[in-house]
């Protein structure tokens, strides 16, 4: 098992509602994250997290932009002085801090979005500036306007309930008045209006409903300090005082629920905000505990209380209006009902995830947007690693040397499929594979990587595929490390893996490598800058474009994207990303899954690799490779008219070329690469302008293939 994630929290206030007992329940069913916490404002919050040894630091924030601002500012140095794996912001206020403190610290934040709170504009800022979301609710999932939302349900309790009559002596213990033949109705939840204890308080005053009796249990909350004598008064107006009775905040209410008779989620929807209930934790525990429901409607709560055609777990009733409360509790008087609806409810949850589960999806999200997918994990599952060869004799060894040693689950292979080798490539595998039965060496003269590829696939005996190439060196954990990717909860199905460059050599070689490729350390922490610079001039990782040299997939992604595309000789790679992601997978990124790679010695070898690199994105006319290699062109072209206008269009040009180079400049200074900052600008125009070429003489060559054979080149174009 690798370090578990570590995790920065950011928490709005130190109240128990709702989305702080979700993240505490999850945080307990889980044992794969590092965990320390801000709060930005105290109270109990801050002793659970202390019960759990988890670090907590309180910084009081309050609502202005200036308050917001201020701890937004400390957070990022906080943020950029420990370095978390990922931040996880639980609510809209905490995201508001945390996001921006994030994003300019160079730490990747996650989202949890529990209510409606602020649904419009800002929405639309927190999705732009988190890197993922989790929802609590599935309406919430368009609410974010994240495009990777995930819906992390408020988990099932890990155990059962008391049973009904420890339940009503421990409520009698805490103060609650109940006498033997009177019915209990329970509101569990924070003392503030939208809840709607007062319409329950005024149901107690209606006729027929003297039987019954109400708790309210919950703690104050420090947006209305006043509710609870607001309601203490309202029960004494209405002659119930003697019926209503307050026990405060209790540890695991749930567990009290079977004393009740019926449980009340009366909140009254105001079109947005916390006070539109977006899941009812309470419910959901009512209906686990065979309690009838009086919930208020429309909404997520009164429909899984009362789903259309089947039967009701309760009883709907309109927000604010407590003669229907009241109307409810008559027909609760009924035992038969009770028993029936009761019946009803446990049938509806009992299929609700448990907390280990809802962690499990939790902490998935949180590694994979920290580009450390499977962080924490020790996977189970068999895995064929597949590799092509072609005159491969003078680094076949080394490959196998490193990759034998990582068999270490049952059933585990690695088949090496020869394209026909004449210089002993075949004897040295040969060799292992009398050595070791997992080294098998299959013989597919005439075929080029992708049919290699598709070759090893249909042979491999594992479910579960990794790629790597020859003259690669995977590190000792590598095969381990997309082994644990693959176990995470409905893991992706396209595990793409990371390489990291020789810079070595003279100072050509190392500004080609500060020049032409992502860097995993980037993707991990990326900075402000990096962030645009990636996502409009590339040059960083991404899970849906893999290389072959470091990949993972299942066979069912590989045969719904319909295999490595085997008319292409360069790009197929990534080609196969984009159709495996086309088919409905997920991907993701794994940067602790990672190989070295030696680029080639020469400047001349690395323009010819580009050139056939855009040589393949002109063949497979993919829009966003073809397009990325045509920008190049035209900038260029642009550039150099733009010199032939006179000095101040040479000056801008020149400004923005060197705002182009900022990224391989600044890892120049980053790693004090000081003799390649010279050649840095030779190596960005050879490089681009061979993949522009490339992609060129491509694109020709596809148009006169579709010219001679009439359809585009497929299986039997060039490779």
């Amino acid at each position: 098992m690798t370090r578990p994630l570590r995790v920065s929290v950011v928490a709005p206030s130190g109240v128990l509602g709702g989305a702080e007992l979700w993240l505490l329940a999850l945080l307990d069913a889980t044992d794969r994250l590092s965990v320390d916490a801000v709060l930005l404002a105290d109270g109990p919050l801050r002793e659970e997290f202390a019960r759990r040894g988890v670090p907590c630091t309180v910084r009081p924030t309050g609502r202005s932009g200036a308050s917001i601002a201020g701890s937004a500012a400390w957070l990022t140095r906080r943020l950029r002085a420990d370095r978390p794996d990922v931040v996880l912001a639980n609510g809209v206020k905490a995201a508001s801090v945390a996001a921006p403190a994030a994003w300019l610290a160079g730490v990747r934040c996650v989202w949890a979005k529990h209510d409606h709170s602020h649904d419009g504009p800002l929405m639309t800022v927190l999705a732009l500036l988190c890197d993922g979301c989790v929802a609590t609710g599935a309406e919430l999932i368009a609410a974010s306007r994240h495009r990777d939302a995930v819906l992390v349900p408020f988990p099932a309790p890990g155990r059962a309930a008391l049973p009904r009559e420890t339940a009503r002596q421990e409520l009698l213990r805490r103060g609650v008045r109940l006498g033997q033949d009177e019915l209990l109705l329970l509101a569990v939840g924070r003392l503030v209006g939208y809840k709607g204890v007062d319409d329950a308080v005024t149901a107690l005053a209606q006729p027929g409903t003297s039987r019954w009796r109400l708790a309210v249990v919950g703690p104050d909350d420090p947006a209305q300090p006043g509710e609870r004598e607001r309601l203490t008064g309202l029960a004494a107006s209405l002659g119930v005082a003697d019926r209503v009775d307050f026990t405060g905040w209790l540890r695991e209410a749930w567990q009290f629920i079977p004393a009740a008779d019926a449980v009340a989620v009366l909140t009254k929807p105001t079109g947005s905000g916390p006070s539109q209930e977006s899941f009812g934790a309470v419910a959901l525990e009512a209906m686990l505990a065979g309690v009838p429901v009086i919930a208020t409607a429309p909404g997520p709560v009164s429909e899984r209380v009362a789903p259309p055609g089947a039967d009701p777990a309760g009883i709907t009733v309109a927000p604010g209006r407590a003669d229907q409360v009241a109307g409810a509790l008559r027909q609760l008087e009924d035992p038969d009902l009770r028993s029936a609806m009761g019946a009803a409810g446990r049938r509806g949850a009992d299929a609700h995830p448990g907390a280990e589960k809802s962690a499990a999806l939790l902490v998935r999200t949180l590694a994979e947007t920290a580009r450390l997918t499977g962080t924490g994990l020790e996977g189970t599952a068999a895995i064929s690693v597949v590799t092509t060869v072609k005159n491969e004799a003078g680094v076949i060894d080394q490959l196998l040397d490193l990759l034998v040693p990582q068999l270490a689950v049952d059933g585990d292979e690695i088949a090496v499929v020869d394209g026909g080798s004449t210089d002993g490539t075949t004897q040295r595998v040969e060799s292992w594979t009398s050595r070791d039965p997992r080294v098998r060496l299959l013989s597919a003269p005439g075929t080029g990587i992708s049919a290699g590829r598709n070759t090893g696939i249909r042979a491999a005996g594992n479910a579960l595929i990794a790629c790597t190439d020859a003259g690669c060196y995977p590190a000792p954990d590598w095969l381990a490390r997309l082994r644990a990717a693959a176990g995470e909860a409905e893991s992706a199905s396209l595990l793409t893996g990371v390489y990291r460059v020789s810079g070595g050599g003279g100072p050509v070689a190392r500004a080609l490598a500060l020049v032409g490729y992502p860097v995993a350390e980037e993707a991990r922490h990326p900075g402000p800058w990096t962030r645009l610079y990636c996502r409009y001039l590339g040059r960083e990782f991404d899970a849906t474009l893999p290389t072959g040299r470091s990949v993972a997939f299942t066979r069912a992604a590989w045969e719904d994207a319909g295999g490595f595309p085997e008319h292409l000789r360069t790009a197929e790679d990534v080609l196969f990303g984009r159709a495996v992601v086309a088919a409905g997978h997920r991907a993701a990124l794994v940067t602790s899954a990672e190989v070295g790679w030696e680029q080639r010695p020469t400047l001349r070898q690395t323009a010819a690799m580009y050139f056939h690199y855009g040589e393949g994105s002109g063949w497979s006319a993919n829009p966003l490779l073809l397009g990325r290699d045509t920008a190049r062109a035209v900038a260029y072209t642009a550039a150099v008219a733009a010199c032939l206008r006179g000095p101040a269009a040479r000056r801008v040009t020149a400004a923005t070329f060197l705002a182009y180079l900022s990224l391989p400049l600044t890892r120049a200074v980053r790693e004090r690469r000081w003799t390649a900052l010279p050649a840095v600008p030779l190596v960005a125009v050879v490089r681009d302008l061979s993949k522009a070429a490339g992609a060129a003489h491509g694109l020709v060559g596809r148009l006169r293939s579709v010219r001679a054979h009439g359809a585009a080149p497929g299986p039997g174009g060039p490779s």
